[in-house]
């Protein structure tokens, strides 16, 4: 809640630490005014160019922040308040001094010629305004820690360590630093206090998804918890390490959680809810892998699922495939078998019978002793012979291929 403030001591001085030419946010009014930072004895004073008065106390200070120009647009100093001041007709706890060190936007109608003088001279020109504020900036905050009532030093972000997030309505680069967890380029800003932070839970981590939300819950359960949503897959490694570098539990879970009703539930009954475990259930998600968001979602689970193990699945499939390839085997065994077994049999019938030359000696010798028989006879046998000489011999109807194989029978074939 608003709290009210000592009366701040004015410093007569002319040295007293001063930046000119810096925007308030927010915003005093409508329209967005310049004005001076000036720091006294115990409190800074940030007064517009229209008389508009802004006072803040070092004891009101919580954490404060320098963040310069380095790959953005903006340079600027923030303050991060332990109670909220009124001013534009609403209670702040955030409150940003910063000055614009380039085009916030672009013409993209306009014709532009990398080889055009005029950019040449801008881009030289921003270069040493970067340089120049940067010179004002570093020669203020350094005078400011001089200061002997000043009790806090100013945190200067890690772009290092910084990862992409979306904490309100866009995706904003995330920068940790010393303390804090801060993004301070756009509006609004976001301010987390690591030391406040009991517990952080990555929801929605699973192999399919391209990114996930980062949950802080805080140590006091009657804060609302803070979330910073679609953080590319990429960065979760990263992010563990840092948060273990700062000795903070985190723990991950595939579904996304009603943390409204569950830090409802918690605040019903906190003695209770140490008594189940705490925060075990979270960490139960991230075992099991989508039994549910709480501690007892797994227990009318199919124990199949539960139990399911794709390398087990594998070796079963290939267990099956080779007792099929053990059948196929024993099929190609016995058709051999078998075909043997033919074989042996039609050696055999070859062995026993005669050979295709020894059967045509004998149908000749046949044949020579049947025409000899009819001429003793005389006419009537003549009839039969030449009846029974329409019929080919088993010789001139039939040859046999040179591929065929013999006859398996070696008895003479009846006329």
């Amino acid at each position: 809640g608003v709290v009210k403030q000592d009366a701040l001591i004015l410093n007569p001085s002319k040295t007293n630490p001063k930046l000119k030419d810096l925007y308030i946010r927010p915003s005093l009014t409508n329209k967005k005014i310049n004005g001076t930072l000036e720091a006294h004895t115990n409190g800074f004073r940030y007064t517009s160019v229209r008389g508009d008065k802004i006072d803040i106390l070092y004891s009101n200070v919580s954490h404060a922040f320098y963040q310069p120009c380095d790959n953005e647009m903006i340079m600027l100093i923030h303050f991060h308040l332990k109670h909220a001041i009124v001013f534009g007709k609403r209670k702040q706890t955030e409150v940003q001094f910063y000055t614009e060190v380039g085009e916030l936007t672009t013409d993209l109608g306009k014709h532009r010629n990398m080889h055009d003088k005029d950019d040449v001279l801008a881009e030289q020109a921003e270069h040493e305004l970067r340089n120049k504020l940067k010179g004002a900036f570093q020669t203020f905050i350094d005078k400011v820690l001089q200061q002997k009532s000043f009790p806090f030093e100013f945190e200067t972000p890690f772009r290092p360590l910084g990862f992409h997030g979306t904490p309100h309505r866009s995706m904003v680069l995330i920068l940790p630093t010393t303390t804090c967890v801060v993004q301070l380029t756009e509006w609004p800003p976001l301010v987390i206090v690591l030391d406040e932070v009991e517990l952080i839970h990555f929801e929605r981590v699973h192999f399919q998804l391209k990114n996930f939300d980062m949950v802080f819950i805080m140590k006091d359960y009657s804060k609302k918890t803070q979330s910073i949503q679609a953080i590319p897959m990429a960065e979760l490694d990263p992010i563990k390490n840092w948060l273990n570098s700062c000795d903070i539990c985190y723990t991950e879970g595939p579904q996304s959680l009603n943390w409204a009703k569950i830090m409802k539930t918690i605040t019903d009954d906190l003695s209770g809810f140490f008594t189940q475990g705490g925060w075990t259930f979270l960490e139960a998600e991230s075992d099991t892998e989508g039994n549910g968001g709480g501690g007892g979602g797994g227990d009318d689970s199919d124990p199949e699922e539960d139990d399911y193990d794709p390398d087990a699945e594998e070796s079963e499939e290939e267990g099956s495939e080779s007792e099929y390839s053990v059948e196929e085997d024993d099929e190609d065994i016995d058709d051999e078998d078998s075909d043997s077994e033919e074989s042996d049999n039609l050696g055999s019938d070859e062995e026993s019978g005669k050979s295709w030359s020894e059967l045509e000696e004998e149908a000749r010798r046949a044949d020579a002793e049947k025409l000899d028989y009819d001429s003793d006879n005389g006419g009537n046998s003549k009839k039969k012979g030449g009846a029974s000489s329409k019929k080919p011999s088993p010789v001139k109807s039939k040859k046999r291929p040179a591929h065929s194989p013999p006859p398996t029978n070696g008895k003479k074939r009846k006329r």
